[in-house]
């Protein structure tokens, strides 16, 4: 009798398992899902996405497609790639209300946020909210105020050009950059100027940078181990600096970096734990060190592959330099910022053909209807900002180097090039982004001219692009 009791149960389990699987594959096969496959068991097509060019994934599966959105597996997640004007407004416009930010099992162990699947409202607070907090010192005019009233920064830019340019005849552009960003980081982040400091910790934030889109697998000399080596040596430090801002503050020590006013705000009971400033410190410092870097290396090279790009830049900083009523600071103001529109429109063609940020992770909160499609909810979306800026839909003649795009009217169409991201999410370091570049831009082009040694130098990189051999360039002073 237990024996006939204990075969009914299975019977009856089977049946109701049978069932609920029946009827999720039957709701799965009336959605009208993207078009797309799942590439390889397990893998899916994380391999190609991860390995090769990103641009080209997302182009060769739009053409055969004949769509701006499909379906793939990327990391283990049934995921949506979407691009495109329509694609872009439509995520922007629709954050937090369908889609909720997802973050890599990469980012979450390198940052140590909770897996999203444990605690999402967690990490919507430590992160999602913190720029929130800090945009008024990242505004236009926080950080001019802080760039003028801060001579270390005057300082590093006066001891990098010497250091590094001066009484030069050949020099790597690309490292020097390097040195330049993650050098005025450290003062602007976190009020440190001290050269050999900022040059160990130059690497930890390249490894940390890497680990994000790499394979997580923490075995000896593997990307993701050195970054979460990285990332851990870099959070100590932080940590450390924080306990030294909260007793210079106590103490009343005026202290003017980015991390002095979070602590500030915190210990004021305005902001996140203690434990979380340091996450929020090293996810600004990741997101703009390299990306600034990249644009400035590749926009030193063209322009000093075009002569006419090189004089009209020259031009407009020359007078700059000339209404500036004999200044000679190397730190603009606003006002200035705002009047050198042709160096910006180079900087902008610049991030549309080497992208350093490719896009962003979402997750579906509920099932999304878009353009006839299906995206059930829970699956990744993969939002591409770089899926339109070779696209000649969009930017004719798209190889080409082409600074005028961004000039006049020559306005491309809206949502179809956006570097920073859209929506209330795009990236709150886009305006001292442009501060640092045009900054550097103007010390640069005012006191040297260049010529390119390889014009034809190789794009190393499949998620961001790197000049294979560092843009060598040739120097002469003005």
């Amino acid at each position: 009798m237990v024996i006939f009791f204990q075969s009914l149960f299975l019977i009856l389990i089977t049946l109701i398992v049978s069932t609920c699987v029946f009827h999720k594959r039957k709701q799965a096969s009336t959605k009208n899902l993207p078009p797309g496959t799942f590439g390889w068991p397990l893998v899916g097509e994380s391999y190609q996405f991860l390995f090769k060019n990103i641009e080209n994934f997302i182009q060769e599966r739009s053409k055969k497609y004949s769509s701006e959105i499909f379906k793939t597996k990327l990391l283990g997640e049934k995921t949506v790639v979407m691009f495109g004007p329509n694609a872009n407004k439509f995520m922007s416009m629709n954050e937090s209300k369908l889609v909720k930010v997802w973050y890599l099992k990469t980012q979450c162990k390198l940052f140590n946020l909770p897996y999203q699947n444990q605690n999402q409202n967690q990490i919507r607070v430590v992160v999602a909210s913190a720029p929130v907090k800090i945009l008024g010192f990242l505004k236009p005019e926080g950080i001019v105020k802080y760039m003028k009233n801060n001579n270390k920064i005057e300082s590093i830019i006066h001891k990098h050009f010497m250091t590094h340019w001066e009484g030069k005849k050949e020099l790597k552009v690309y490292p020097l950059v390097k040195s330049f960003s993650i050098s005025l980081a450290y003062q602007f982040f976190l009020g440190i100027d001290e050269p050999n400091y900022v040059a160990k910790f130059a690497t930890e934030f390249e490894n940390l940078y890497s680990g994000i889109y790499s394979v997580p697998v923490n075995f000896p000399g593997s990307t993701f181990r050195k970054a979460m080596k990285s990332a851990s040596e870099i959070r100590k430090e932080i940590q450390f600096l924080i306990k030294d801002k909260i007793d210079s503050l106590s103490n009343g020590k005026v202290m003017d970096d980015l991390l002095a006013y979070i602590v500030d705000a915190e210990m004021s009971g305005k902001y996140v734990p203690k434990i979380e400033i340091s996450n929020i410190i090293m996810g600004l410092m990741n997101s703009s060190f390299i990306s600034i870097a990249i644009t400035l290396a590749f926009m030193i090279k063209h322009i000093g592959l075009r002569h006419d790009i090189y004089q009209r830049i020259l031009s407009e900083h020359s007078e700059v330099k000339r209404s500036s009523k004999g200044s000679d600071t190397s730190v603009l103001d606003w006002e200035s910022i705002q009047k050198l529109k042709y160096t910006w429109a180079v900087a902008q063609e610049t991030m549309r053909l080497y992208s350093a940020a490719p896009g962003a992770f979402r997750e579906a909160k509920t099932d999304i209807t878009y353009e006839g499609f299906t995206i059930p909810k829970g699956w990744k979306i993969f939002w591409a900002f770089v899926g339109t800026n070779k696209n000649p839909k969009y930017f004719n003649e798209p190889e080409s180097f082409d600074p005028s795009r961004f000039e006049g009217n020559n306005v491309h169409a809206p949502y179809s090039f956006i570097p920073f991201g859209a929506g209330p999410r795009s990236c709150p370091g886009k305006d001292y982004t442009r501060f640092v570049i045009l900054t550097f831009i103007h010390n640069l082009v005012t006191k040297f001219k260049w010529e390119v040694i390889v014009p034809d130098e190789k794009v190393s990189g499949a998620l961001i692009p790197i000049p294979a051999e560092g843009v060598p360039i040739r120097l002469y002073k003005l």
